[in-house]
């Protein structure tokens, strides 16, 4: 999140409350809204952009609170969810090679549902964010799990990000490198918004103050000097020793 103390034009107003924005603005990295002080200081925020939230914005029934902006492309229909899922896997698969030999999975659940089918793997850690999707094996059973409510862009990412780990499972079974993990997985997220033609969701990946930026980097300096094809092989090869 960004302030500028520019003197702003009478017609722009704080996107939340509606005041004119005479001294100054903030706004939320990614976003073109703006907003006045007094709401980032005051209002509760979006649980999907953490903009502050306008008077028109929606309760989900497991108590999420969506602004305008995420609730117009959020994704909410397990049928929509489903065939949103199967493009983006297609995608991938065209994109980069990564088939499965065994499938896997899709459930769309809610916020207390994703929570539980996580502590099934480890207990939740303090100040841990929640989650917005998963992937899970037990046995035979192989399942993504994803979180109702997301908007399209960003659902279509969160399950790029859980399919890489299904392909780690089965290509590099034995890996426990964390770093190399979840860089591999934001790496496949990174792709398929590329592929998508994200230009803009693609330079935010590399903009971001999140935690994974760092292991992107590394991903992306190891496709530079081996290539895509070369990033799967590394990974093969990192998951048997």
């Amino acid at each position: 999140m960004s302030g500028h103390a520019l003197d702003a034009p009478d017609t722009l107003r704080c996107a939340a409350c509606g005041a004119l924005l005479i001294d100054g603005y903030y706004f939320i990295h990614g976003r073109r809204e703006r907003y006045c002080a007094r709401c980032i200081r005051e209002r509760d925020r979006c649980d999907v952009c953490s903009a502050p939230l306008g008077n028109r914005y929606w309760t989900l029934h497991d108590g999420r609170r969506l602004c305008e902006t995420c609730h117009a492309t959020a994704i909410y229909d397990p049928r929509v969810a489903r065939m949103l899922f199967d493009e983006t896997v297609a995608a991938i698969v065209a994109q980069l090679g990564m088939a499965l030999r065994v499938g896997v999975e899709f459930r769309l659940v809610d916020t207390p549902t994703l929570a539980a089918v996580r502590a099934q793997d480890r207990p939740p850690q303090p100040g841990e964010a929640p989650a917005l999707g998963l992937y899970q094996r037990h046995g035979r059973l192989r399942v993504i799990y994803m979180l109702y409510g997301l908007p399209k862009l960003l659902f279509r990412t969160v399950v790029a990000h859980e399919y890489a780990h299904a392909w780690q499972g089965e290509n590099c079974p034995l890996l426990d490198d964390h770093d190399l993990i979840e860089g591999f997985a934001e790496w496949v997220a990174y792709h398929h918004l590329s592929y998508l033609g994200c230009h803009k969701a693609v330079a935010a990946m590399r903009e971001s103050n999140h935690p994974y930026r760092p292991l992107l980097e590394r991903m992306l300096a190891l496709e530079a000097q081996i290539g895509p094809a070369g990033v799967l092989e590394y990974m093969r090869r990192a998951g048997i020793h």
